[in-house]
């Protein structure tokens, strides 16, 4: 498997004002760019990279860790990696982005904690 890089880590909050000034303010990150996902929210930038995605819920979970929802890497082999998970008969579901053409694949690892693997263009092969 192809994985390049770890690409985010995306977080439920029903605090989105305070969420995002703890990350922004406290860190440094600024909110940037976001395609239309057709759910609110938005993305935290270090630099160039969002590598914080916000998710507006209308509650958050009592779960010790937060609403930490899934990390995603970037991959470069949509076709293996696709392969892969069919072959050890592991569900997965496919999407490409709003407004894009990247390709991505979520499913749950053995702890139920959700994957997502993006495969953008320029890496797909």
């Amino acid at each position: 498997m192809a994985l390049t890089s770890l690409d985010h880590v995306t977080i439920n909050t029903a605090r989105p004002d305070e969420t995002t000034e703890f990350y922004t303010k406290l860190l440094g990150m600024y909110v940037g760019p976001r395609p239309p996902l057709g759910f609110p929210g938005v993305w935290l930038y270090v630099g160039e990279r969002p590598v914080i995605h916000l998710v507006f819920v209308e509650s958050q979970t009592d779960a010790e860790t937060g609403d930490f929802d899934h990390f995603a890497f970037l991959g470069s082999d949509f076709a293996g990696v696709k392969e892969k998970l069919v072959a050890q008969g592991i569900e997965f579901r496919e999407n490409i982005v709003a407004g894009g053409t990247t390709r991505q694949l979520f499913f749950p690892d053995p702890n139920n904690v959700k994957v997502e693997i993006n495969f953008p263009p320029h890496l797909a092969a």
